[in-house]
C-alpha cells in the first residue's frame, strides 16, 4: 500500500470554520463534538474559543478502513 501524505493548511480551526469547509450545520459540528465525534484542542484560558484539531481529525482517517459504501446501506428483507 503506497504512503499518502496530506498537507494540512492550519492544525486547528473554529466551530464555525470546520462547518464552513465542510458544509456541515453549525449545530452539527457543535453536536458532534460534544459527543465526542470531533476532536479538540483543549483551551488553556476560559475566553478562549474552542477550536477542532484537523491533524487529529486527519490522523484518524488515515489509520481506519475505507468502509463499502454499499454494505453500510443495504437494508435486509
Amino acid at each position: 500500500m503506497p504512503d499518502i501524505q496530506l498537507q494540512v493548511p492550519t492544525p486547528y480551526v473554529t466551530y464555525e470554520e470546520f462547518a464552513r469547509i465542510t458544509g456541515l450545520p453549525y449545530n452539527t459540528v457543535k453536536r458532534m463534538v460534544y459527543d465526542g465525534r470531533l476532536p479538540v484542542r483543549e483551551k488553556n484560558n476560559p475566553k478562549e474559543k474552542p477550536m477542532i484539531n484537523l491533524v487529529a481529525l486527519h490522523k484518524e482517517a488515515g489509520s481506519k478502513p475505507v468502509a463499502d459504501p454499499l454494505s453500510a446501506h443495504q437494508h435486509t428483507a
